[in-house]
């Protein structure tokens, strides 16, 4: 009997010295790279009722607009023709007279959107393909990323209750490096131990993958299961078919993709457990958050969203688009910028006492994945890391992925410059490397890529589902 006690008090303490080093090295690392972001998780926790959540923005949208006049050229020009910004002080009742700003606005203003004291922010270069398919490319800073960590945080240990940093937690995300190169660096799997974090490749979820993944998911017994929703959803479509049993996490969460009832309901159901819906987005992290009671909660201490319905504000209940405003990233600011996301307007307050806006559905998101013949889910995400960010593909405008069957593929292309030959056939090589070495690939270079009724471009189309 003592010898058991003994086991089990030295079994804790081994765990607990494991956890005491993990959260060691990874403060160490936050430290030295300057990425500690305590102090702004703790101005957010600040935040308790809706008339300081008033004063935050507030104060947060005027030093934004006021640090754009004076340091942006673009909006300098803009904000004069308002009269948003006089005798230097800064008219907040003028703010929705603002247009928004798209995609293209950004790709022909580049130059003039930058802060002009950019170079003393610690600013980096970033890149998406945004849900029209058009490859953007913009600025950010470590004061942005600070309070996009802090706004993890507050997601998962205020609003989810887990302590996000310290969990066990299991990543189904993209992953190019390992899947072209066959491993990660020695530096991202120190940080990956110090974060408790296994990733699971979901460019890779054939049937033989999967069966290894619920091996690990089963063997590792994460608190936090989190992912792409379509590889989510798939993952728990073949653990019902081979009628495999799943370890149960405390919390599951989806990002990247539109959640639908019918994910929701097989994802509940396989792992037995709640889960709980996200939004984010390369050019503005993360945008909102669901509560325990369903409601999707804007974080509107890291963006100011606005869903717009016909030039005005959408009344509850309304859909319309999603209009959004960067609080802190100023070396290139992007306010009222036009995403293109649709959402549903949501109530005043959310009865689980939460302060933050709401939304009551995000819906303009729009991915579908591709299908092998031997019933591997291939994410949408591939081809637009693919093409906007592995293979950086300058010379594409616009494009569009259709599969047209299971051994044709077909890239709609709207050409920006002269075509790059070796870029075209690394693109090709490596659709040929998920899609199969028999897939053919048809290029077709076109004025303008087709529209969805609802006025967006998809990245991808599949022709097959239902073909198998």
């Amino acid at each position: 009997m003592r010898l058991l006690v003994g086991k089990k008090i030295k079994k804790f303490i081994d765990i607990w010295k494991e956890k005491s080093m993990r959260k060691l090295i990874r403060n160490f690392l936050l430290k030295i790279s300057g990425k500690d972001f305590q102090e702004y998780y703790d101005e957010i926790e600040l935040i308790t009722n809706k008339e300081k959540l008033l004063f935050f923005r507030q104060k947060y949208l005027d030093g934004l607009v006021q640090h754009a006049y004076f340091n942006v050229p673009y909006y300098h020009d803009l904000f004069d023709k308002i009269g948003i910004v006089k005798n230097n002080l800064v008219d907040l009742s003028q703010f929705e007279r603002i247009p928004v700003l798209t995609k293209e606005i950004i790709k022909k203003e580049q130059d003039r959107l930058v802060s002009k004291d950019h170079t003393c922010r610690r600013w980096y270069h970033n890149s998406t393909g945004g849900s029209t398919g058009e490859p953007t490319k913009f600025m950010q800073d470590e004061d942005y990323k600070k309070w996009r960590n802090a706004t993890n945080k507050y997601f998962y240990q205020d609003m989810l209750k887990i302590n996000e940093a310290d969990v066990k937690k299991v990543v189904l995300w993209g992953s190019e490096k390992d899947l072209f190169e066959g491993s990660i660096g020695f530096k991202a799997k120190v940080i990956n131990w110090a974060k408790n974090t296994l990733f699971l490749n979901s460019f890779k979820m054939s049937k033989e993958n999967i069966d290894h993944y619920i091996k690990i998911i089963n063997s590792f017994r994460p608190d936090l299961i989190r992912g792409y929703a379509g590889s989510l959803y798939h993952l728990c479509g073949e653990i019902e078919r081979i009628g495999a049993t799943i370890y149960s996490p405390k919390v599951i969460t989806a990002e990247a993709e539109t959640l639908t009832d019918e994910m929701r309901e097989k994802i509940e159901k396989v792992f037995k457990r709640k889960m709980y819906n996200s939004y984010g987005s390369r050019e503005c992290g993360y945008i909102a958050g669901e509560c325990s009671l369903g409601s999707m909660h804007t974080f509107a201490f890291a963006n100011y969203v606005e869903i717009i319905k016909n030039d005005r504000k959408a009344k509850e209940g309304e859909e319309g688009k999603v209009v959004i405003t960067s609080l802190h990233n100023y070396s290139m600011p992007f306010i009222r910028y036009e995403i293109g996301d649709m959402a549903v307007q949501g109530a005043d307050a959310c009865e689980c006492g939460n302060p933050l806006p709401v939304l009551k559905k995000i819906t303009g998101r729009i991915m579908e994945h591709f299908l092998k013949k031997d019933g591997t889910v291939v994410p949408s995400e591939f081809f637009i890391h693919l093409v906007g960010v592995v293979c950086k593909a300058e010379f594409i405008e616009k494009f569009q992925v259709i599969q047209e069957n299971f051994d044709r593929i077909k890239i709609l292309v709207v050409l920006r410059d002269k075509i790059d030959v070796s870029r075209k056939d690394e693109i090709e090589d490596k659709i040929k490397f998920v899609m199969g070495k028999d897939c053919k690939i048809v290029w077709e270079f076109v004025k303008e890529i087709p529209k969805t009724k609802s006025g967006k471009y998809l990245y991808t189309k599949s022709m097959v589902w239902g073909q198998e």
